[in-house]
């Protein structure tokens, strides 16, 4: 009878521990904007990746995406930006000063970004949505890179693979 017991627990463990406890939705690919909306850019680019608190729902997510040109970096969306930021979209760019986001591939975080005015004379460390790199008509912005400060050692954050291989089927030329 003990040997019993101990093989249902057996049993019962290896199934429970078999079960997939990570939640139904998956970060194929995502642009989370920062839990604390206080912050900027330079309030957070010196911080683990990690560490920083995100929203519990991303702003663009792989659904969303209908086409990505890895040249220019350019995400082509189902609606236009300001269907995911809001009506008030483009006065994000130019009223919050170096606000942050996080990119997301297959539910690891990739890197820091920051939604900046093009006019502004900030230039963050990371890569960048710029204002005018959005085009609502076309439903579509660039991501623009990190300025480069030694070519030599220059790595383009963007061209991460675990970003590629999740948007592999919605990458086109």
């Amino acid at each position: 009878m003990k040997n019993q017991i101990i093989f249902v627990i057996t049993i019962f463990f290896t199934i429970f521990l078999s079960c997939d406890n990570s939640p139904e939705f998956e970060d194929r690919f995502s642009i989370y904007l920062l839990e604390n909306d206080t912050l900027t850019t330079i309030n957070v680019e010196e911080q683990i990746l990690s560490d920083i608190k995100l929203k519990d729902n991303p702003i663009i997510q792989f659904d969303d995406i209908i086409g990505y040109q890895v040249a220019d970096h350019k995400v082509y969306l189902n609606e236009k930006l300001s269907y995911y930021l809001g009506t008030d979209s483009m006065r994000v760019f130019s009223k919050i000063f170096g606000y942050p986001f996080v990119i997301i591939a297959n539910d690891e975080r990739i890197y820091l970004g920051s939604f900046i005015s093009g006019i502004s004379s900030y230039a963050p460390g990371t890569p960048k949505i710029l204002d005018d790199a959005v085009n609502n008509t076309e439903k579509s912005f660039i991501i623009s890179g990190a300025p480069i400060y030694d070519e030599t050692t220059f790595i383009d954050i963007r061209n991460d693979e675990r970003i590629l291989k999740a948007l592999g089927d919605k990458i086109i030329d």
